[in-house]
């Protein structure tokens, strides 16, 4: 069976992505089956079987030990590795009994934070808890699921904690304890070393890398080399290179050496956790001596499969996490790559291999990705890796001041090449099946001998197909993004797609010392960029403010940062607002237009008739910009805070009646009048507003109106981002949410749909 333990390891990932991620998974693993099948070869289709069970009943059982208790406790231990400290809070992992809970803590004086910055050790508390609450996922798309990573590593509640009383020592208890003891005592030894020496060193040798530091990641990642560090475990063999080496000049018989490695691995994988390229080596180490010393001959493949399976094993949400995926799958095109002379064809290869992974995750490449792998391949192997290596036994020598002002050049160059948007393309999402369908396709490439074939054609015409079908799509949509207590709403148009955002969103910061001041990110990072990237939107036609307050408007400069925007529209007297004046000189190239009511915006499939204001403002509730639009043969209505008495100005002048309505002022009271639902009429409101708010949005009065009338109402605290699509061949229409899916679904919303 010399060549096929690649199928039964094929069947065991399959099996895991069935159980734990989607049941289209069946598909390739029946294709895999009749593949064996066709091999008529009785041993390897009872091997696959038999370990395709085995390996379903190990996944039930790792299922059924997630555990999801409400933990109770008021003692905890807290690990320096595993917390942080940002500005007033306290973050991190709590370890209680034999449960992990994420937790969230607010520092009263700077003298509690100093005592945290500086916590070297595992040390235990009292604590008393303020509320404790379940994670929660994504509610958008193109957001990064936090709680599904947290999931995989068994953690199922956050916890705010209200005191944390005086801390004393820990002692550790069980041999994984003393382990993570030591890690402690190697990142606190690393610590020393200068800034970018230590981020190599304490990633490298045992997986951490510091919450502040986490954008070196997001560089890589842009850059197309994240997967070197997926592929970390490198290091590991060049270690035992080295120790067999030195052991041989010493004359220490190799038994004895690789005995003690059959020990010494284990520990050092409990001690880096569940980073994948390290334990992938670690394993592929112990297999390879294992079989040594049975005096046993497999082909590189086998032992490549029979180390993937034991991975699995270990941790199986290694398969579907993209740290796994890039590490799994570019050690298996090395197999193939290692012979390779010609540079720029392996790096092109292994390009083309990882590119379907980071493209699923991150939504974009960049253009430069070939030849920063070329460049950067080199330079990890033989700068980055040893220099980590070695200046980990030398943390105090003065002189590796000189190789980190260097990388300090290099990081602030690639920093400024990941952030220009010149060098980087958006693909939009790729489906599953896609993804899937490329890395075989990849794979038959990678075995291949030639450059240009129909592995290589067949390639690029999907590829180029999937992100045709993103750049210019049959549909267009209003987007009600969940952006918690705020604004934003996206509308787009088909096939040549325009883009229109009305409102970025924003979140009120309030004044503090300078020391309790965060570093974070916001919902143009966390939820509206990634949404937009993963639709395959790479630049917005207009944005509409609506007014000054900072739910609506906060979130400005970042996305004018971030994104390329053509113009940004506001209403009359905005212009004179400081946040607005600052846009308008820090960004040249951006068109800045104020607008007032008779406006009539003209952008091809839509026209934007301006109801609000009618003079010049300084941009309160009263003054929000009010547009109404005609999106196919539907009107939509698009308030901002406008209260009441805006409402019956606007009444007085226009007549219309409208099918949508985003309700004002997420559903205050003070809005959306009896009046304007009266004489607009809307079929379905629509109420952006953030969980368990402090202001009671939305209102019982504004949702009795609206009942009245017999208007339905939607909520994004309660369906997360909601979606209308309407398509440019068909008066077809769809309403659906990202929490509960298709609204249309429902028996009434559907009858509403072709009635009215």
């Amino acid at each position: 069976m010399k060549g096929l333990l690649i199928f039964p390891a094929v069947a065991a990932i399959l099996i895991v992505a069935i159980y734990f991620e989607s049941l289209f998974f069946v598909v390739p693993l029946i294709l895999l089956l009749l593949r064996i099948i066709y091999l008529r070869n009785i041993r390897l289709i009872l091997l696959v079987i038999t370990i395709a069970g085995g390996f379903w009943i190990w996944c039930q059982f790792v299922s059924n030990n997630l555990q999801a208790k409400v933990p109770h406790f008021s003692e905890a231990v807290f690990a320096p590795d595993k917390i942080s400290v940002n500005g007033d809070i306290l973050s991190g992992e709590l370890h209680i009994k034999q449960q992990t809970v994420r937790f969230i803590y607010r520092f009263k004086t700077k003298s509690e934070q100093t005592v945290w910055q500086n916590q070297k050790q595992m040390v235990q508390a009292p604590v008393k808890i303020k509320d404790i609450q379940k994670l929660s996922g994504p509610r958008n798309p193109g957001e990064f699921n936090f709680q599904k990573y947290s999931i995989h590593k068994n953690i199922h509640y956050i916890a705010t904690l209200q005191q944390i009383g005086s801390v004393r020592r820990y002692q550790p208890k069980t041999i994984f304890e003393k382990i993570n003891v030591l890690r402690i005592h190697i990142i606190n030894h690393l610590a020393r070393l200068p800034k970018w020496l230590k981020i190599h060193a304490q990633s490298l040798i045992v997986g951490y890398t510091e919450n502040s530091e986490r954008d070196f990641l997001k560089i890589l990642s842009v850059l197309g080399v994240i997967h070197l560090f997926s592929l970390s475990g490198l290091h590991v063999l060049i270690l035992l290179t080295i120790m067999r080496k030195l052991t041989s000049l010493l004359k220490i018989p190799l038994e004895w050496v690789d005995d003690f490695m059959l020990i010494l691995l284990p520990c050092y994988g409990i001690l880096v956790g569940s980073k994948s390229g390290i334990w992938r080596a670690i394993v592929l180490a112990m297999v390879s001596i294992i079989l040594n010393k049975l005096r046993i001959s497999w082909s590189q493949l086998d032992v490549f499969s029979l180390t993937i399976m034991i991975c699995v094993v270990i941790y199986p949400f290694a398969v579907t996490e993209m740290g796994g995926q890039l590490s799994f799958l570019l050690s298996f095109a090395i197999l193939y790559l290692y012979k390779e002379s010609r540079l720029l064809t392996a790096a092109l290869k292994m390009n083309l291999v990882s590119l379907p992974v980071i493209c699923f995750y991150t939504y974009q490449l960049n253009w430069l990705k070939l030849l920063t792998n070329v460049l950067f391949v080199p330079l990890f192997t033989y700068v980055i890796l040893p220099i980590a290596l070695v200046s980990a036994l030398t943390v105090n020598w003065s002189g590796w001041k000189i190789p980190n002002y260097l990388f300090d050049r290099l990081y602030n160059f690639l920093d400024i090449v990941a952030a220009d948007a010149r060098f980087t393309f958006v693909t939009g999402s790729l489906p599953s099946w896609v993804v899937l369908l490329l890395i075989v396709i990849v794979l038959f490439y990678v075995e291949s001998k030639t450059v240009w074939n129909k592995f290589l054609w067949q390639y690029g015409a999907i590829f180029i197909v999937c992100i045709v079908m993103n750049k210019f799509p049959f549909f267009g949509a209003v987007h009600i993004i969940d952006v918690g207590q705020g604004d934003s709403i996206l509308v787009t148009t088909p096939l040549l797609r325009q883009t229109f955002l009305i409102d970025v969103a924003g979140k009120l910061k309030l004044p503090k010392p300078s020391w309790a001041k965060t570093l974070s990110s916001n919902q143009v990072d966390n939820s509206t960029i990634p949404f937009l990237k993963s639709q395959g939107i790479s630049q917005i036609d207009k944005i509409f403010l609506s007014h000054k307050d900072v739910d609506h408007i906060g979130n400005l400069e970042t996305i004018l940062a971030k994104f390329p925007v053509k113009e940004v529209c506001f209403g009359l007297g905005l212009e004179n607002n400081p946040r607005i004046k600052s846009a308008i000189k820090q960004h040249p190239a951006v068109k800045f237009k104020n607008l007032r009511q008779g406006d009539v915006v003209k952008t091809g499939a839509i026209n934007w008739r301006v109801l609000w204001p009618n003079h010049s403002s300084v941009g309160e509730n009263g003054d929000s910009l009010t547009l109404l639009a005609k999106i196919k043969n539907k009107r939509w209505l698009f308030p901002g805070d406008l209260d009441s008495n805006g409402e019956k100005e606007i009444l007085q002048k226009y007549k219309f009646k409208i099918d949508y309505l985003k309700v004002g002022h997420h559903g205050s009271k003070t809005a959306t009048s009896e009046e304007l639902l009266k004489i607009a009429q809307p079929k379905i409101g629509f109420i952006s507003v953030g969980i368990n708010n402090r202001y009671g949005h939305p209102n019982q009065e504004t949702l009795k109106r609206l009942g009245k009338n017999q208007v339905q109402y939607f909520n994004t605290a309660e369906y997360g981002m909601i979606t209308w699509y309407y398509f440019s061949y068909s008066n077809e229409e769809r309403l659906t949410t990202f929490l509960k899916g298709d609204l249309i679904e429902n028996s009434r919303t559907k009858k509403e749909f072709k009635t009215r």
